[in-house]
């Protein structure tokens, strides 16, 4: 996979597109914009979709002239439909194996930890990931990064859930010790069951990912790089900031610019 880095990639953004051809047509090409229920990232209110990778994917699009709907899904239905479709924006997601051969990546837009949580009451101690395999049940929902990792390193006692929320219920009724997610979410999915931080405890952190804005295989290059050089001004302008700071506190954004083509296969 080829990637990209700050301070050359303005210069390399630009040269492309001057390199490409002039015809607007494939620039103003309508993208298929789609994502998970994962709060704050994503998630409805009343129908609506809401959180910061929404807010930021609307930005986005309206400074390149472009007014589609977002269509919150289950992950592995989002999944489906942008690794079999050209001209699809999944978001977020973190860049793997698998992915890096189907999508272009730009960002990153977040940072987050995958980390295994249990129940508050719980005397766990994990100071290794292969104890994991001989403690208990894990919750993890389908196509998930944290269920791809889990399963690489040989943890397969996974209980699947279609949505991360069914997985933090069956922590805390006890249906399963662990419940894998990344921290971005952990607080408002919690709030969604009507529970709260004080209910779990992080014991163990699987890994620290960036997440990215992924276009699918076959979206012409000029569309990608149009959306990276819109964020780029965003990050510069620090919009980007103000909007990271709104939605996850104090938490430092990633104000790195980046594209990873996707690898030929």
């Amino acid at each position: 996979m080829l990637s990209v880095s700050f301070p050359r990639l303005g210069l390399l953004v630009m040269g492309l597109l001057l390199l490409l051809p002039s015809d607007r047509s494939v620039a103003a090409e309508k993208l298929k914009l789609v994502t998970e229920v994962w709060p704050p990232m994503s998630y409805e209110q009343n129908g609506i979709p809401q959180g910061f990778g929404v807010e930021l994917v609307n930005l986005l699009q309206a400074r390149l002239g472009q007014q589609e709907k977002i269509d919150v899904l289950p992950w592995a239905r989002a999944y489906s439909i942008a690794s079999s479709s050209a001209n699809v924006l999944l978001f977020a997601t973190s860049i793997g194996d698998e992915r890096e051969s189907l999508f272009d990546f730009i960002g990153p837009i977040a940072t987050s930890k995958i980390a295994l949580y249990a129940r508050a009451d719980d005397p766990i101690t994990i100071n290794h990931l292969a104890e994991v395999k001989t403690a208990g049940l894990v919750g993890v929902y389908r196509e998930s990064a944290g269920a791809q990792l889990l399963a690489l390193s040989g943890v397969n006692n996974l209980l699947v859930a279609s949505f991360p929320q069914q997985s933090a219920k069956q922590l805390l009724f006890s249906r399963v010790r662990f419940w894998c997610q990344a921290d971005l979410a952990v607080k408002h999915l919690l709030e969604e069951i009507g529970a709260k931080e004080a209910d779990v405890q992080q014991v163990y952190v699987v890994s620290e990912i960036k997440l990215y804005l992924a276009f699918s295989k076959g979206t012409a290059a000029e569309l990608v790089l149009s959306w990276q050089a819109e964020l780029e001004k965003m990050k510069n302008s620090g919009e980007f900031s103000r909007l990271y700071q709104h939605w996850f506190g104090d938490l430092p954004p990633p104000l790195e610019h980046q594209i990873f083509w996707h690898k030929n296969t």
